[in-house]
């Protein structure tokens, strides 16, 4: 990878950064497009690499805002959907699910749009990490079906969850990708190479956050939520 590309890739990731660590998640949804382009050697792992550390500082800046206890019962459902989707996957194929998965995360945000409170119980807890391990194992978007579920909460509450959720998400997918062979030090090392330039994007939040706690998160998690859906559609339509 030239140098140029190197720079290009860390700019990529330190907006990506930016918008995560201020909205809660889409750092993914910005960067992996866009680092296929550069060069598809930066993903999965190296992505996932150089956002490990953004997520533990979401959780150490706004961890102690959220309660862990649902986020138990949310990562039992995304284990139970991760694994429904991949055999999914096999089943029905990509390009169907990813129409499911796009098209659920668009009413879903129309109705959430239109006032419908979705309760934190258990059940709610547990359908929206299914939901969230089905649409990051087919379509790569595990973010807005959680992010959903929180709309109604604080800023720091939502950041905190994700940032928690995003951290046990990421270990456990890295450690399958080492396994399956996928990782290796050379993606290791490209994701080093970008990780400093996602904690600077999260070092640029301290301007973002305050403006989004002023009541302007949940407009912020709804929109930047309809454009992930957007995205999927998009990408069916154009492939």
């Amino acid at each position: 990878m030239s140098p140029a590309e190197l720079v290009l890739a860390a700019a990529v990731m330190l907006v990506a950064s930016a918008v995560q660590g201020s909205v809660g998640f889409g750092a993914n949804l910005i960067a992996v497009p866009a680092l296929v382009l550069i060069d598809p050697r930066l993903v999965p792992g190296p992505a996932l690499v150089a956002v490990a550390g953004l997520n533990l500082l979401m959780v150490a800046r706004d961890g102690r805002a959220t309660s862990l206890r649902p986020l138990a019962t949310v990562l039992g459902g995304r284990l139970a959907g991760t694994v429904i989707g991949v055999l999914a996957l096999t089943a029905i194929g990509p390009r169907g699910l990813e129409l499911l998965v796009g098209s659920t995360v668009l009413v879903a945000v129309a109705l959430t749009a239109g006032g419908l409170q979705v309760r934190r119980t258990r059940r709610n807890l547990v359908a929206a990490g299914a939901v969230s391990g089905f649409g990051a194992s087919t379509a790569g978007i595990g973010g807005p079906p959680l992010a959903v579920l929180y709309a109604d909460a604080e800023g720091p509450e939502i950041r905190g969850a994700m940032g928690v959720l995003f951290s046990v998400g990421n270990v456990l997918s890295l450690a399958g990708l080492a396994l399956a062979g996928i990782l290796d030090r050379e993606g290791i090392g490209y994701g080093l190479v970008l990780a400093p330039s996602a904690m600077l994007g999260f070092g640029l939040t301290r301007w973002v956050v305050p403006v989004l706690d002023r009541g302007r998160t949940r407009p912020a998690v709804l929109t930047l939520s309809a454009v992930a859906g957007a995205v999927v559609l998009v990408r069916l339509a154009a492939g």
